[in-house]
């Protein structure tokens, strides 16, 4: 058992900057299981992820699937991984736990009795051997391993609900023992607790009711699932740019970056040409556009510069496939202009209906057939004494469950079940749903020609 100074030592190790093992991105023909909790379950992060890599890596189509249940423990992970995980096949496998294995009720509250660190170092202990069986299991399946470090829990900030003090200490400890399975079976890790750690800390000492997650301590709000996105992407070093353009409008160089140029024309004070790109824009989800001043998002992941030198003085006017984009002068035009995030081009709009497509597979998943897996998991496969094709017995099941969950107004186990009974009969309409938004999702992001037009404003 570990002693309480090699637990303490491995939160300060937590904290301490990220790995240098590069995490090797995503390719085609990669089956990406996600594997955790809630924090999974509703998916923002992955969903987010999803996005920016049919976007921005159209060609690189590869299959994820939210192996996330709300709740869940890396002990629960192991009791459903034969028919929720191996069943996927999957390639890459990330796995974010930690949140429900430490055991928040093993925490003081100002009104709490004094904890018992025993039980605290045993629910660790527990975690640690749990998720090392885990990683074995996807040694067994050849699967390449992500660990992400949990998010966090706030202890420091001023909501009205219970705080469990102490706990995201355990989560820093939980990210440490992350890091050691990793070394030992060849993964590589993705640190998201220290950063939202540290995030959390500069916005709350500048405003005491800043927090990076919602009111219960736990999960993270929009802006909180974009952060955890780009420490993703910047661990697997996806291209920045989406597309960068150089002309000189005097000499006609041209220099390109992930795209072609053709049927360059220079005529009249103006510029003309086509340009196909290889990626489109990324659309940040308008409630998370306030993640943008916690990372350097844009800045490092989503530049679409256009430059054009040697125009004579004067203002101009930027038009693609007929569309006036923006107007700019010959010295705004000269220095740069970044694209990625204006929404009146083609390109930009066309990303977000992307992002629509994506939004609606997200929730198809999350909120429906991943609520399907979770009653599966939490109270069909527990109730021991079931037939598994006792369709009747199972009904009266969920129904005396239903039932309880309104007498004590348990809002989410009334919403579960209740999704569950409208569903579970559907499952297979669902499915093919999900399949055809899936198809839908890469369809649409393929980049299309566009003919850029720059000219003297009348």
């Amino acid at each position: 058992m570990r002693t309480i100074t090699s637990l303490l030592l491995l939160a300060c190790a937590s904290v301490s900057p990220a790995t240098e093992v590069p995490v090797p991105a995503f390719t085609a023909g990669d089956s990406v299981c996600l594997i955790g909790d809630s924090i999974t379950h509703g998916g923002g992060y992955h969903a987010n992820l999803l996005l920016f890599y049919a976007t921005r890596l159209p060609s690189a189509r590869f299959s994820m699937h939210n192996c996330g249940i709300a709740g869940d423990s890396a002990s629960g992970v192991l009791r459903r991984f034969d028919w929720d995980i191996a069943v996927h096949r999957p390639t890459v496998a990330t796995i974010m736990l930690g949140m429900n294995d430490v055991g928040r009720h093993l925490y003081p509250t100002d009104s709490a009795d004094r904890p018992d660190p025993a039980l605290q170092r045993k629910a660790i202990d527990d975690y640690a051997a749990n998720l090392e069986q885990l990683a074995l299991r996807l040694d067994d399946l050849s699967c390449r391993i992500i660990v992400l470090t949990p998010s966090i829990y706030d202890q420091t900030g001023n909501q009205k609900t219970d705080n469990y003090v102490g706990v995201n200490d355990a989560l820093a400890t939980c990210a440490g023992l992350g890091r050691e399975i990793a070394d030992r079976h060849h993964g590589t890790v993705v640190d998201f607790h220290a950063p939202l750690t540290r995030i959390n800390a500069e916005g709350q000492a500048a405003d005491p009711s800043y927090t990076i997650v919602g009111a219960d301590r736990v999960h993270p709000g929009a802006p909180g699932h974009l952060v955890m996105t780009y420490l993703m992407l910047k661990a697997q070093g996806l291209p920045g740019t989406v597309a960068g353009i150089s002309i000189d409008a005097a000499s006609g160089k041209l220099t390109v970056e992930r795209c072609t140029v053709s049927d360059l024309v220079r005529r009249d004070g103006a510029v003309s040409f086509t340009s196909l790109a290889e990626s489109l824009p990324f659309p940040v989800p308008p409630g998370a556009r306030s993640a943008l001043t916690l990372v350097p998002l844009m800045a490092e992941l989503n530049r679409e510069p256009l430059s054009i030198t040697s125009l004579p003085v004067g203002r101009y006017e930027l038009l693609i496939d007929g569309h006036l984009v923006l107007e700019a002068t010959a010295d705004d035009l000269a220095t740069g202009i970044d694209l990625a995030q204006n929404e009146a081009t083609p390109q930009y709009r066309q990303s977000v209906e992307v992002r629509t497509i994506n939004d609606h597979r997200h929730m198809l998943i999350s909120q429906r057939l991943r609520t399907l897996v979770a009653v599966e998991h939490g109270i069909i496969r527990q109730a021991k004494h079931l037939n598994a094709g006792d369709q009747a017995a199972i009904d009266v099941l969920l129904g005396e469950r239903l039932r309880k969950a309104k007498e004590d107004k348990f809002t989410y186990g009334v919403w579960q079940l209740e999704t569950y009974q409208q569903w579970k009969p559907r499952q297979n309409e669902l499915e093919a749903e999900i399949k055809n938004a899936t198809e839908a999702l890469w369809k649409a992001c393929l980049p299309k020609p566009r003919h850029y037009l720059v000219r003297p404003k009348v």
